[in-house]
């Protein structure tokens, strides 16, 4: 039975690349129709809301680069309110840098000035979180159980290497192993020894 989630998970990211390669070309018009499909996908078939807020960031993105600042700081505003009530600090430091953007745009100074020093405030709570992260125990054994199996995989592709050269040893019998094989006599050789044979037995 086919997994049919996981199509979905497929389709949304390949239309999140899409969009952000579609802008890239300066296809912007293209890039907003690819991505608010991925967006509704999201929201409506898989409920993942972090999902959801990255592709309103980028729409909000893309909003501030067709010049709609009055929809961008919409967009924004709602992104930023999502990525906050999903504690999730690296889209939240996302989306204030494309409000930096909006606000240069919009030349709000004062705006711009508050908006970086939050953003600087939540870049140095990531920065926390990971050195606590990076320091505990579970962090350390996890780094120890991945390390443990790359050097399993690395044993097992080592015994499947000499396994293969030993197969290889094996076919090319014997010149692999430094054995002489006799060359094949000629079949004109053949043919004399034959015809002197035939003559030997006539003077018999």
């Amino acid at each position: 039975m086919k997994d049919s989630f996981v199509g979905v998970r497929e389709e949304a990211s390949i239309l999140f690349a899409y969009g952000l390669l579609l802008m890239k070309q300066q296809d912007l018009q293209e890039a907003r129709n690819r991505l608010a499909k991925g967006l509704q996908i999201a929201h409506v078939q898989m409920g993942n809301l972090q999902l959801v807020s990255q592709y309103l960031t980028i729409l909000g993105n893309l909003a501030l680069a067709l010049h709609d600042t009055g929809q961008a700081r919409e967009i924004l505003r709602s992104s930023l309110t999502l990525a906050k009530k999903l504690g999730d600090i690296p889209t939240q430091i996302w989306v204030l840098s494309v409000l930096t953007g909006l606000f240069q745009q919009l030349g709000e100074r004062g705006n711009q000035m508050e908006n970086d020093e939050y953003r600087r405030k939540k870049f140095d709570e990531l920065q926390s979180r990971l050195a606590d992260a990076r320091s505990s125990i579970y962090h350390i054994e996890l780094i120890d159980k991945v390390k443990l199996q790359v050097q399993q995989f690395h044993e097992i592709d080592m015994k499947r290497t000499m396994a293969g050269e030993s197969m290889r040893v094996n076919l090319d019998i014997p010149e692999s192993v430094g054995l002489s094989t006799p060359m094949p006599v000629p079949s004109s050789s053949r043919l004399v020894d034959l015809d002197t044979g035939r003559r030997g037995k006539r003077k018999l």
